[in-house]
């Protein structure tokens, strides 16, 4: 699969897996033997242990909506930014923070490296002190 193709496939996928539960669409741009590194997150092996991490984060939002925006593609790596809204209505695994009602709003970016047209590793960086702060766990600073 092109990189081209693969950027298309990572929207649809993460949508897929995010807004409906089929974590099952991720087996189409995966590997299984995959990495996802998400600091301050432990890492992440395995497709399957990728498919719970979801599974368990949709437990605590609902009114997922996300924005995949800005696609660079280079060598074998392709990174993007994107913006996630969504409503914290239950308790998640990964934030086992009790639910509070709030709009949240999570930015990131992902690089990820592709080999034999299967991402194997992604990396991923986004806001988590900011949601932290929006959920009112942590104090905003300053």
């Amino acid at each position: 699969m092109s990189l081209d193709a693969l950027k298309g496939k990572i929207e649809w996928a993460g949508k897929e897996a995010w807004y409906s539960g089929n974590v099952d669409a991720l087996d189409e741009i995966y590997a299984q033997d995959m990495v996802s590194r998400r600091s301050p997150f432990p890492d992440i092996e395995g497709l399957p242990a990728v498919k719970q991490f979801i599974a368990a984060g949709r437990q605590g939002y609902s009114d997922i909506e996300a924005d995949y925006e800005e696609f660079i593609a280079e060598g074998s790596s392709i990174a993007y930014r994107y913006t996630i809204r969504m409503k914290h209505t239950g308790t998640s695994p990964s934030l086992p923070v009790p639910p509070t009602g709030k709009d949240l709003i999570l930015g990131g970016c992902v690089v990820v490296h592709v080999k034999d047209g299967k991402i194997v590793e992604e990396i991923e960086y986004s806001d988590y002190l900011g949601l932290l702060q929006q959920l009112g766990v942590v104090p905003p600073l300053g």
